[in-house]
């Protein structure tokens, strides 16, 4: 019998494949381990894979005729590539490099914000708020929240996380974060950072260091290097270990470095383990403070908003951002897309192929609506008009007083096409050089102090002296307990505020023409209504007389004569018209069309639309504004009132306080609260009442806070409640003070009158008022203002035009028009108040002037008058519209030269086709532009008038 064939078994074939894959595996492990194992472990240890970023050039900015204000150029970095070779040798190699770039005359650049000499913490900002977060974010970058949880926290709370921590705790290590001093901060990155490895010890002289404390480490250091190396050592460390948390292993040591430097390095690489150099593209702003504060500046990331930069692709490290002006506002426009590199890296950190790459891709371009030549023009004028205000012609006779005008230290002009609401220039003084935080390490010491850290003390010595006033500098600033000052005066000149669009100010008499557009249109007079000007207006219901500057008396009055000789009193009762015929709204109705001021009732502020930052709160007096701010004064002034004892007559009574205190309990907390309500309806005051003089009634508002009085009284201990005054009396008090005195003020005619002559509760921005002139000299039509012509992409091509938009029509009749541009056509003219400046400028012309009070004491504290002048040409067919305001210079007359100066430089072809023979007054040649860093940049000290020139906090 045959036996049969057995077949090939699926089972015996797996099998055989399984025999075959494992051969080739084995094969290949003798492959890589026996036959090449040390060729590959050499290979291993010698090559790294490094990912490097190329930087996108941003998009240049532009002036509306192409002139580069803003641009991108190539520099030489040097950068450091951090492998397991480079990290053995690299303290020899920082002291290498720090020598070699001695020889070259550059220096390392770190963005460090832990200073010594002495011990400090700079984050290139004066906000308090600010300060905190970055130094807690910096702090907790370096591990300095987890050493201080093992040493304290976990003791204190038993909990074994920071995670595990609940509020009140997480806040309470914050404290103690905050309150690691500086100098521990440095000593505690000694122990953190090893840096007794660069003593190149040996395993057991480890295990002893590992057992210093940081001070400890510190002083051994100091046995062998300087406190320069350490530094640098530790700078470096610092840098290596950021990055490593952005997947980076490169460094920059030193950015726009010298071509010659570069090409050192180049020759040295060899010697230079880990050393490499890069270009890179960094911003260049060619004519350095030109429009500074329209261009704006460049920046770190801060701290607070790392998480946004982030998700959006930014390096925490090593990527900048416009913090302010068009670099802002243009941010993902400008900033292109940036590109990178993949490539593999020897032991010295040198590369030895490219792996991959991403090519970046420039921004977009920005072009503005300034022309440069006007700009100039403008910065020019008005710094020399400072210059000279502020340390020259620093005494005047103004209206029969002694002024003094040596705090003159700042100011803004503005000029707008007043058929498109273009703005063709824009200044701002005391201005910066944004070159100066372009590039890391060119802001030095010395320019860091004079903006973030000035000496407030020396400054207000120095202004006591001038001005010969009887203060301290205590009555001056404000010098805090946290070493932080308030310049509760507004005295202290701040480079980096734009004067222009956030320095809300009265708009004194350049307000007039406002108040004849209201008059005119509403009907109470005409242009030709006269009033007899007797040098003082009064009514009834006015309060205090209204009078002329200097006691003057212009006889029978016109507007348009009104208007050139600035006549308070003929405007005075025009306010009181405007008053009688509309209320007390009808002049803030009229302001709000115009673009100043808001009405309260609406969600809109005053935005005059402008791309950088403004100050939108601008204020004409209006009943629910001036409700809302006599309430809120009010009620600090209550507690105060009420704590000192001191009744309206000026008899004593038992004090009682219903200030806040945390101490409370919820009780007597809810019932001082309730008496607080309570007031606040007693300003409840309709605008509908106000305008027929209807106050609340004296008793309804009396027995409500009776009640709420003795509901507070009732809540105190007995000895108290005995020693106090009946409920009774108190609210007598408070309830006289509210319907009588506050009252009386809420509606008076005279809010009105003193609105109709810009002073009282009107504040707007310089903008605001150069708006509001454009808008009447064009016919009435409110256009957004604007700084952007157009965005052109890389090739050149135009993705996005601006065109003019409009914001409201006010329908201002052409006779109103035509009635304003007269006046301040004879403003010019003989007799006028700016005759003596534009007598022989051939071009007609109008404008007004105007003298604005601080405050009542101004004086006493070495402030003075805003001086600020408004002005249109040609008066005939109006172009443009040019405000000019300068702090403290006592009166408007006196900057008018600034106008005149724009005028000259606008009109330029025109007067040498038309009137060959005039000699301009100002003639300012663009400053030469820089092409590339050498020169040192323009320090506060050389760009403003005054010994100090930086920036401080106000309220």
């Amino acid at each position: 019998m045959n036996k049969k064939k057995k077949g090939f078994n699926r089972y015996t074939g797996l099998l055989l494949v399984m025999i075959l894959i494992f051969s080739l595996l084995i094969n290949q492990m003798v492959n890589l381990q026996v036959i090449h194992g040390e060729e590959y472990a050499l290979r291993a240890n010698t090559e790294f894979i490094v990912n490097i970023d190329n930087p996108a050039p941003r998009g240049e900015i532009l002036d509306t005729k192409g002139l580069v204000l803003a641009t991108s150029v190539q520099s030489y970095d040097l950068i450091y590539v951090d492998t397991t070779e480079s990290r053995k040798v690299i303290y020899s190699t920082i002291d290498k490099v720090k020598q070699l770039l001695t020889e070259s005359g550059q220096e390392i650049t770190f963005e460090f914000s832990l200073q010594t000499e002495p011990f400090r913490f700079e984050f290139g900002s004066d906000d308090p708020e600010f300060i905190r977060k970055s130094e807690l974010r910096w702090k907790k970058d370096r591990g300095i929240n987890d050493f201080l949880f093992r040493k304290i926290m976990q003791k204190e709370t038993g909990k074994d996380k920071i995670s595990e921590l609940n509020e009140a705790e997480t806040d309470r290590l914050d404290e103690l974060i905050l309150a690691f001093t500086p100098e521990e901060t440095y000593m505690y990155l000694m122990d953190f950072y090893d840096l007794y490895d660069a003593f190149m010890p040996t395993k057991e002289e480890k295990a002893v260091y590992a057992k210093m404390s940081g001070e400890e480490i510190y002083q051994e250091l100091l046995k062998k290097f300087t406190p320069d190396q350490i530094h640098s050592y530790l700078v470096i460390r610092d840098s290596i270990k950021m990055e490593s948390y952005s997947g980076s292993k490169a460094v920059t040591l030193v950015t726009n470095m010298s071509e010659k430097a570069a090409f050192t390095f180049l020759q040295q690489l060899s010697f230079l383990p880990g050393i490499d150099v890069k270009t890179n593209p960094i911003r260049l702003y060619p004519y350095q403070t030109l429009a500074s504060h329209v261009i704006g500046y460049l920046n770190p990331i801060p701290a607070g908003s790392q998480t946004y930069y982030e998700e959006r692709g930014y390096d925490l490290s090593t990527d900048f951002i416009g913090v302010s002006g068009i670099e802002a506002a243009y941010e993902d426009t400008l900033k292109g897309r940036k590109g990178s590199q993949t490539v593999r890296v020897d032991k010295n950190g040198r590369v030895v192929s490219e792996l991959f790459e991403l090519d970046s891709y420039p921004g977009n371009t920005v072009k503005l609506t300034l022309d440069a030549g006007i700009q100039n023009a403008a910065e020019q004028a008005l710094k020399d008009i400072i210059i000279d205000l502020s340390t020259v012609n620093t005494k005047h006779r103004v209206a029969g007083y002694n002024q003094d005008s040596s705090n003159a230290t700042r100011g803004a002009v503005v000029v707008q096409n007043v058929n498109t609401g273009e703005i063709l220039g824009m200044a701002s003084y005391p201005n910066y050089d944004p070159n100066i935080f372009a590039v890391p390490g060119r802001l030095s010491t010395e320019m860091y102090n004079a903006y973030f850290n000035p000496d407030y003390r020396a400054y207000a010595e120095e202004l006591i002296k001038k001005t010969g006033i009887s203060a301290t500098p205590e009555d001056l600033f404000r010098f805090n307990a946290d070493g932080t000052v308030t310049d509760f005066n507004d005295i202290y000149a701040k480079p980096f505020f734009n004067y222009a669009t956030q320095g809300l100010t009265p708009p004194g008499s350049t307000f007039k023409p406002v108040t004849a557009v209201a008059a005119l249109e509403m009907g109470v007079v005409t242009k030709d209504t006269v009033i007899r000007d007797t040098g003082a207006y009064s009514n009834p219901n006015t309060g205090t007389p209204v009078t002329n500057e200097g006691q003057a008396v212009y006889g029978n009055t016109n507007l348009a004569k009104a208007i050139a000789k600035s006549s308070n009193v003929y405007f005075a009762d025009m306010g009181y018209r405007i008053y009688s015929a509309g209320g007390l709204n009808s002049l803030a109705e009229w302001s709000w069309k115009l673009g100043m001021g808001y009405d309260p009732s609406e969600s809109a502020h005053s935005t005059t639309g402008i791309e950088i930052g403004e100050n939108i709160f601008g204020n004409v007096y209006n009943h629910g504004t001036k409700v809302a701010l006599t309430q809120r004064l009010f009620l600090f002034d209550l507690v105060d009132f009420l704590q000192k004892g001191k009744s309206r007559s000026g008899s004593s009574f038992h004090p009682l306080n219903i200030g806040k205190d945390n101490a409370d309990e919820e009780a007597v907390a809810l019932a001082k609260e309730a008496i607080k309500e309570e007031v606040r309806k007693g300003f409840a005051l309709s605008l509908e009442d106000a305008n027929v003089m209807i106050r609340k009634d004296f008793y309804t508002v009396k027995s409500n806070l009776t009640k709420l009085f003795q509901d507070y009284l009732n809540l105190l201990p007995a000895e108290e409640k005995a020693a106090a005054a009946p409920a009774s009396f108190y609210a007598d008090q408070v309830s006289a003070k509210i319907v009588y005195d506050q009252t009386s003020e809420l509606i008076s005619p005279r809010n009105v009158i003193n609105a109709a002559l810009g002073q009282g509760d009107n504040q707007v921005t310089l903008l605001q008022m150069a708006n509001a002139l454009a808008t009447i000299a064009n016919g009435g039509t409110r256009y957004k203002t604007t700084l952007i012509k157009e965005i052109l992409d890389q090739e050149g091509q135009v993705v996005f035009k601006n065109e003019p938009q409009v914001m409201e029509e006010t329908g201002i009749k052409p006779g109103t028009v035509s009635a304003i541009l007269e006046g301040l056509h004879d403003i010019t003219k003989p007799g006028g108040t700016a005759y003596s400046i534009f007598k022989d400028f051939p071009i007609s012309n109008g404008g007004k002037t105007g003298t604005a009070t601080f405050r009542e004491d101004q004086e006493t504290v070495g402030r003075a008058a805003f001086g600020i002048y408004t002005a249109v040409a040609p008066i005939e067919n109006p172009e443009i519209s040019v405000a000019v305001i300068v702090y403290d210079a006592t009166r408007g007359s006196f900057v008018a030269p600034v106008a005149l100066a724009v005028f000259e430089e606008y009109f330029k072809d025109r007067l040498a086709a038309e009137y060959p023979t005039y000699q301009r007054k100002y003639n300012y040649a663009l400053p030469q532009a820089i092409s590339a860093y050498g020169s040192e940049p323009e320090t506060p000290a050389e760009s403003a008038p005054n010994t100090i020139i930086g920036q401080v906090s106000t309220p």
